[in-house]
């Protein structure tokens, strides 16, 4: 009798007890086994390529980048890796982006065991997994990335993970290179987010981002 296939999976968490947590709770599967752990979003491209993963379970929010357009870029240098954004955002907007950018799931991290391993067999199977909880109406909390505190501000997903990269100091360049954008796009966007705000200077952009706990 032949021994059963193995699930090579990745895990891109900057989470290090969340992402410990997890390489244990499905090592114990006899189906799959963890192939690497990575904690920081500059090291995701390079470990797919050393580690061959069949399937990566990602955040969306890794120190400021954004996980979906990481995914997207992965999955356009490598088609057949299987991508799972595994995340604590009820937000019906970022599973839409999930689903255009060519992604393969999205679910909540508060979702059971049982459910958790059912999404990744699922995917592993060839089929999606979108979880059917996350909530048509906005996360009623002040997080930076809700919908209720951008719409509050008028400002998009994307240009509050600028003004959190332009907190940490980033240059357009670098972020550019951060969230896969072009140097041309992140200016449009910081020109955008400048208007919105009634703002000029980048000092009273890092103020209003330490103000807002961006």
């Amino acid at each position: 009798m032949l021994p059963e296939p193995v699930s090579r999976i990745l895990l891109i968490d900057d989470h290090r007890l969340f992402n410990d947590a997890l390489k244990s709770l499905l090592n114990e599967q006899p189906d799959l086994t963890i192939c690497g752990q990575v904690f920081k979003a500059s090291d995701a491209i390079h470990a797919v390529h050393r580690s061959s993963p069949h399937l990566i379970l990602m955040d969306i929010n890794l120190q400021g980048s954004n996980g979906i357009d990481l995914g997207k870029a992965i999955v356009s240098d490598y088609p057949t890796v299987r991508i799972i954004m595994l995340t604590m955002y009820n937000q019906p907007k970022l599973l839409d982006e999930t689903r255009r950018a060519g992604l393969h799931g999205y679910l909540l991290k508060d979702a059971g065991t049982t459910e958790l391993l059912r999404a990744i067999r699922d995917v592993l199977g060839g089929t999606t997994s979108f979880d059917t909880s996350v909530s048509s109406s906005p996360t009623p909390t002040d997080d930076p990335f809700g919908d209720r505190f951008a719409s509050r501000l008028n400002l998009t997903f994307r240009e509050v993970e600028i003004i959190a990269l332009i907190r940490e100091g980033l240059s357009n360049e670098q972020i550019a290179d951060r969230i896969h954008l072009s140097p041309e796009t992140v200016k449009t966007h910081r020109k955008n987010i400048h208007f919105k705000l009634g703002i000029s200077k980048v000092t009273e952009l890092v103020q209003f981002a330490i103000k807002n706990g961006i």
